[in-house]
């Protein structure tokens, strides 16, 4: 991690350095093409396989598009952001910047239900020289059937918080190294992704969890997020001495500092975000049961007028 005494003042593009003490933070911005232009690349093949969808088996509405770019740019503001380089500084701002990413981000994205218009928009070459090779692997197939079970997605993203954060000294650890810290992010996206994957159908796939079930999964999967977050707010003394060596740009201690945290990953990204998450999944079970019950009214009269019309013709040649 760079040392405050060489950091640029201004505007600062860096990645995971620390800011200068008598910079203002809010100029503190990222520009990382290592990660803006896979996000770009996503983007266009995601717009460019809508267009080359024109006769859609199934609705594409414009809000599932909205949602996967919201996604994209909620990716992008979380690690180019000053909020990238206040998590250099302060817990509380490293915690906001990875519960946006596990959190808000791969649902925006599932949403969007990516799959078809990527798999349309991709080169023709990373399409049958890549993706169809993969997808068509016995042990990859194998690989994806048990990461998205539920139990393993559901451990595998505990997992991923309480290890990252208990482990000794390997939060430390990824503040002062950018390949480990580059490495945190990651895995708390990509296992994100696999875990909600089982609340949001990716369509055309589908997850394996029954809708109103999927509540029990997320309700289950957030215990270990809580349990986690209130050792943070109540433990007697800071975890990470890096925050104790740092300049504090936000007022408090480092304890302090360390209960905010805890506490914004207890009740905004842990208790309203599940009741906000039930009452969604609540939202779209209604929704659906409302849609199959008038499909079927639907065709119960279709059916009814077509007899109708044969009555009808038989008594007129009779």
């Amino acid at each position: 991690m760079a040392s405050p005494d060489f950091a640029p003042t201004g505007f600062e593009w860096a990645a995971h350095d620390v800011i200068n003490e008598s910079a203002r933070w809010w100029t503190a911005w990222n520009f990382d093409p290592l990660l803006l232009i896979p996000i770009a690349l996503v983007g266009f093949w995601y717009a460019r396989g809508l267009r080359r969808w024109p006769e859609r088996s199934r609705e594409h509405s414009s809000w599932r598009v909205a949602s996967y770019y919201a996604g994209l740019i909620v990716l992008v503001l979380a690690f180019e952001s000053p909020l990238d380089r206040l998590g250099e500084h302060q817990f509380s701002m490293h915690m906001i910047q990875h519960n946006v990413v596990m959190m808000i981000v791969p649902p925006l994205i599932l949403l969007g239900a990516p799959t078809t218009p990527m798999l349309r928009g991709i080169p023709r070459w990373l399409r049958q020289g890549v993706v169809r090779p993969v997808a068509g692997n016995v042990v990859a197939r194998a690989v994806y059937r048990v990461v998205t079970f539920p139990i393993v997605a559901m451990a595998l993203f505990a997992m991923s918080q309480w290890g990252w954060h208990l482990y000794p000294g390997l939060y430390d650890r990824a503040l002062n190294e950018d390949w480990l810290h580059n490495l945190q992010h990651a895995s708390f996206l990509l296992v994100s992704m696999i875990f909600w994957w089982n609340i949001i159908d990716p369509k055309p796939l589908h997850s394996r969890i029954p809708p109103l079930a999927r509540i029990l999964y997320f309700y289950g999967a957030m215990i270990p997020k809580h349990i986690l977050a209130a050792f943070i707010v109540f433990a007697d003394e800071p975890f990470y001495p890096t925050y104790e060596r740092v300049y504090r740009f936000l007022p408090g201690s480092p304890i302090e500092d360390q209960q905010l945290a805890g506490l914004l990953m207890w009740v905004p990204f842990g208790e309203l975000l599940n009741l906000i998450t039930a009452g969604i999944i609540l939202g779209f079970w209604f929704k659906r049961g409302n849609d199959e019950q008038l499909a079927k009214e639907a065709a119960e009269d279709a059916l009814a007028a077509s007899q109708a019309a044969s009555r009808a013709t038989a008594g007129s040649t009779g």
